[in-house]
């Protein structure tokens, strides 16, 4: 019986403990993107993204695929005959999640670096964003709304959804956090 209580208390304390750990949760994700073909500029944006953001430490991760990069509004790519491989790109980094968290003004602007990784095409580049994370009122002292920018250049990415446009193609990722419990 001695046993048992023992094995009780433990499996309350660990299941106690789990259940106060910090949680985060990010949703209402979106990837937004402006190229220009020309003089005519094209934005489009896809809100089936997956966004990862480890409160703890820190880290960082966005999976998209090159499916996420299509513009519905322009034109299919010029073979729509030809089919085109999926791929996946990954953005991942560690964000500032101390200033993060410590925030007191409504807005704060941080340099991050992401590395922008595609295993197909054997890419693992460096891209510069400016991040912007908002923290809307003090009464949602937990709530915050992370907006990222960034250039990405089409003859790195090599996708044949951007044929056509010109080299620059300015990315936003943005997305809504909730943190519970403590830091």
């Amino acid at each position: 019986m001695r046993i048992l209580l023992i094995i009780l208390a433990m499996s309350f304390s660990i299941n106690y403990a789990a259940a106060q750990q910090a949680n985060y949760r990010t949703y209402s994700s979106v990837v937004k993107l402006s190229a220009f073909q020309g003089d005519e500029n094209y934005q489009w944006e896809n809100k089936d993204i997956v966004v990862f953001l480890d409160y703890k430490n820190g880290d960082f991760l966005v999976r998209l695929k090159n499916k996420d990069f299509y513009n519905k509004l322009h034109p299919e790519p010029a073979d729509p005959g030809e089919e085109q491989e999926e791929r996946e790109f990954l953005f991942k980094g560690i964000l500032p999640i101390r200033d993060i968290i410590n925030q007191k003004s409504n807005s704060q602007t941080y340099d991050v670096e992401l590395q922008l990784i595609c295993d197909d095409l054997r890419m693992n580049e460096t891209v510069n964003f400016k991040l912007t994370i908002s923290r809307p009122g003090s009464s949602s002292q937990n709530y915050r709304i992370f907006m990222l920018q960034g250039i990405l250049y089409n003859d790195q990415l090599n996708l044949p959804l951007f044929e056509g446009f010109n080299n620059e193609i300015e990315l936003f990722i943005n997305f809504n956090g909730y943190f519970e419990g403590s830091y």
